[in-house]
């Protein structure tokens, strides 16, 4: 065993290879790209790919050197017993001269199993790669400070609800949000709202008319209707928990109002909120909704209710990323938009294209392994002047591309994951025109993330 262990490790010191594949699921294909350097000292190398029995991993070996040193990527779906047990390295996809030697990289596409799972039609819902949804939470869950562990809500504070005239419940209610645009929707689809009385100008018509709008407001039909902070009760959107202030601890107001927009609302003039331990940006006092909007990045949870203080398993924490590409995928199946201009308040910013916004991918290096993992491939470029995308020609707002505004630390971790996994990308992948290309994890019920 100590053998193989030194030889795979010699293996990675001198061949510098990777491996990518990538679920095609329109074509029911799985690609496969496999690059590496041929140093010049090893003159005869010839890899080697293997199927393995289980169908869903390859086998990587350089046998004439190493032949007791191997690596296994594994596949995003599982491919038919049609496909070649070894492949044959025949002519790359392409080959360039470096100093340490050539790059070779040669691409394989193999078909789907028809009978995995990842073929069986399923719907997708938006709730399936938003992290923490009511039906996640309990009444006793908690939220801290992802930093340093401070508690943020008070668990001095008991809240006997009742609701709908039903048994009152002690502790926290989790409710979740609707999508942007349910005020709007609400004339289209609403079975119960009230019938229009515009046509009666009668004192005791206009009386009547007047008692349905209060009723409508008080139930919150129309436009103008708002969600409002309510104690005891914690909304959740994609990304943050919006809370009445009095429900919350060891938080505390910055020094001054940001004159940055809110990244939820856009609504500028809002106080952020730090963590009174720590100082670490939490969240904002937001009074669109007269209450505390605490980002979900910025926070971890223990949705198992409350245990003993060794349950440090039990708390979770959600990337900057993984939400980041929640709220895009949130916009693409509201707004049907996939091209954005996403910022942070400042002049540069990033011009995405959401070219595919739910794949699954893998990637093997000897030294990293990834996957399989759900993701949505973006094709991206930097902007430095963000202005001229947002308005057209006319001066009027531009309505090619969403704006999307991220707190600084989540337009931070997008670029960084852009850049980062556009490196993981064959060579042949990584540009599309003047495009480069990357990918944004996805978060799914399938296979948490948290980290």
């Amino acid at each position: 065993m100590s053998h193989d262990f030194s030889q795979a490790s010699q293996l990675s010191a001198d061949v510098s290879y990777y491996l990518y594949s990538e679920l095609l699921l329109n074509i029911r294909q799985v690609s496969l790209y496999l690059s590496y350097n041929k140093p010049s000292t090893l003159v005869t190398l010839c890899p080697e790919l293997q199927v393995l029995k289980s169908r869903s991993e390859i086998n990587f070996s350089l046998p004439e050197y190493f032949p007791h040193a191997t690596r296994i990527i594994k596949l995003p779906a599982r491919v038919s017993d049609a496909t070649p047990q070894v492949f044959v390295l025949n002519e790359p996809l392409s080959t360039t001269d470096r100093s340490e030697g050539q790059s070779h990289e040669y691409s394989f596409r193999m078909q789907i199993d028809p009978t995995d799972p990842v073929l069986m039609p399923k719907e997708q819902l938006i709730d399936n790669h938003v992290p923490w949804t009511a039906t996640d939470m309990s009444i006793s869950t908690r939220i801290r400070c992802r930093a340093c562990g401070s508690p943020f809500l008070s668990t001095s504070t008991s809240h006997n609800i009742g609701l709908h005239d039903q048994d009152s419940s002690l502790g926290w209610i989790w409710k979740d949000l609707p999508s942007g645009n349910w005020a709007e929707m609400m004339d289209f689809w609403h079975c119960h709202k009230p019938d229009p009385r515009d046509n009666d100008q009668s004192p005791e018509g206009r009386a009547v008319s007047k008692s349905d709008e209060q009723v409508a407001q008080a139930k919150g039909y129309g436009a103008a209707s708002h969600i409002k902070a309510v104690t005891g009760i914690i909304f959740i959107d994609v990304t943050s928990f919006i809370l009445a202030a009095s429900d919350c601890i060891g938080l505390q107001k910055g020094g001054d109002e940001s004159e940055e927009p809110n990244p939820c609302t856009g609504i500028a003039q809002q106080f952020t909120l730090h963590c009174t331990t720590c100082d670490s940006p939490v969240g904002m006092q937001d009074s669109s909704v007269n209450g505390w909007r605490l980002m979900k990045a910025n926070v971890s949870l223990n949705t198992h209710g409350l245990k003993d203080d060794l349950d440090g398993d039990q708390w979770q924490s959600h990337s900057s990323e993984i939400l980041a590409a929640a709220q895009l995928l949130e916009l693409i199946q509201r707004e049907n938009a996939r091209r954005f201009i996403v910022h942070a308040g400042l002049k540069n910013g990033l011009l995405l294209w959401v070219f595919s916004p739910n794949l699954y991918y893998s990637y093997s290096n000897g030294i990293r392994s990834i996957g399989p993992q759900q993701a949505m491939k973006v094709l991206f470029q930097t902007v430095d002047d963000i202005d001229p995308f947002l308005m057209d020609d006319t001066g009027t707002p531009s309505l090619a591309l969403e704006e999307v505004i991220f707190p600084a630390m989540g337009f931070q971790a997008v670029s960084d994951a852009l850049l980062r996994s556009n490196s993981i990308l064959p060579l042949s992948a990584r540009r599309f025109n003047e495009w480069n290309v990357g990918l944004l994890d996805l978060f799914s019920r399938d296979g948490i993330i948290a980290t």
